[in-house]
């Protein structure tokens, strides 16, 4: 509970931000945010808004773990808190999700190529994994600019989009610092429209 107060803090000294409880995220809309199997199960532990020139949330997700130990017959439980900017954006990017190459990206690419490629921007193509299931929509969304702005992303960071919603996170649990760099980041892609 205490990084979650001091990342308010953080927040608050660098942002104009506000509490906010009235936005609509659906937790299972997005895959990077959706319970995959029945061992946690995610919920909406709180929301900020951040009041920059186009306006987007911070939502803070509280995951619940659970193990069950079959040698010693026990329980664990734990809470797991991740923060995810949610964004309404004006274009329709399909469904989109980005991230940095891996290796492994690159084998399975030879054998099973899904990856969306950028002729005419190379640095971005090699850099970031990006994948959709509407090609013509994704390209015109990710044009220069929001290419660019992306070459930014922090690299534990991945990018989701539902239609016009957008979020961007990371699976790792919060830290301060990490929560920064998302505002900043996200600042920037809001700013795009």
């Amino acid at each position: 509970m205490q990084v979650l107060e001091d990342t308010y803090n953080a927040l608050k000294a660098r942002f104009s931000i506000d509490i906010n409880c009235n936005i609509h995220f659906d937790v299972k809309k997005f895959d990077l945010t959706a319970d995959p199997d029945t061992t946690y199960t995610t919920a909406i532990g709180g929301t900020l808004m951040v009041n920059s020139s186009s306006p987007f949330y911070l939502v803070f997700l509280k995951t619940h773990h659970s193990n069950y130990n079959t040698r010693s017959a026990t329980r664990s439980e734990w809470y797991k808190y991740s923060v995810w900017a949610y964004l309404i954006t004006d274009k329709d990017f399909g469904r989109l999700l980005i991230r940095r190459e891996t290796f492994n990206d690159r084998i399975v690419a030879l054998l099973h190529p899904c990856e969306m490629k950028f002729p005419d921007d190379k640095s971005f193509e090699h850099k970031f994994y990006v994948v959709t299931n509407d090609d013509q929509k994704a390209h015109l969304a990710l044009n220069w600019n929001f290419r660019n702005a992306v070459m930014d992303m922090g690299d534990n960071m991945v990018l989701e989009t539902e239609g016009k919603s957008l979020i961007i996170g990371s699976h790792s649990e919060i830290n301060t610092d990490q929560t920064i760099q998302l505002t900043e980041f996200a600042t920037k892609i809001a700013s795009l429209g």
